[in-house]
């Protein structure tokens, strides 16, 4: 397959949807940015970042990212227990959104040669 230089160019409703996402749910919302781009460097590269040197808010978010995208059994009543201890309802929709489409977004640009 040919390499293009970025695929949502080449859809322009698919373009305007992309960036609703990353304007409404990626780059905003109720949970803290640095917590999302935080579980963002996770999902590039899971090895680079040793989850057990951070703890608290951060922790609970790195090991739910790591629930989505490694072991969905992981998310067992422990972790909702932390993930509720430092999070509201809404912060964690807000938050598991965004893990999910960033998740989604680099497969997506991987499958076409396109670094995320």
């Amino acid at each position: 397959m040919a390499r293009i230089q970025h695929p949502l160019a080449l859809h322009a409703d698919a373009a305007e949807t992309w960036r609703f996402i990353s304007d409404n749910v990626l780059r905003s919302g109720v949970v803290d940015q640095s917590v999302k781009d935080l579980c963002f460097r996770y999902i590039s590269d899971p090895d680079a970042i040793d989850i057990v040197t951070f703890d608290g808010r951060e922790r609970a978010a790195l090991e739910w990212a790591n629930a989505i995208i490694r072991d969905a059994g992981a998310a067992g009543d422990d972790l909702w227990e932390r993930l509720h201890s430092f999070f509201s309802e809404k912060e964690l929709v807000d938050l598991g959104c965004a893990i999910g489409f960033e998740l989604g977004r680099q497969h997506f640009l991987r499958t076409f040669g396109v670094a995320p």
